[in-house]
């Protein structure tokens, strides 16, 4: 196995141990909602309005 100069081995880096913690995900709800007919869908990239979160990189309105 691979180490570096701290003496630590890539398998040290990939295994949890007792000390290390897993990841915990949660996710809310998504209410239901009316989503958009396939045109405007595909146009946002979401069928759903309330992910219809449009980036500007200019920061502002288009």
């Amino acid at each position: 196995m691979n180490s570096c100069e701290c003496g630590t081995t890539k398998a040290n880096l990939a295994t949890p141990t007792k000390t290390v913690q897993l990841g915990i995900a949660t996710i809310p709800m998504q209410p239901w909602e009316q989503p958009y007919d396939p045109q405007t869908a595909l146009k946002h990239g979401t069928i759903f309005p309330s992910l219809n979160l449009p980036f500007y990189v200019t920061g502002g309105e288009q």
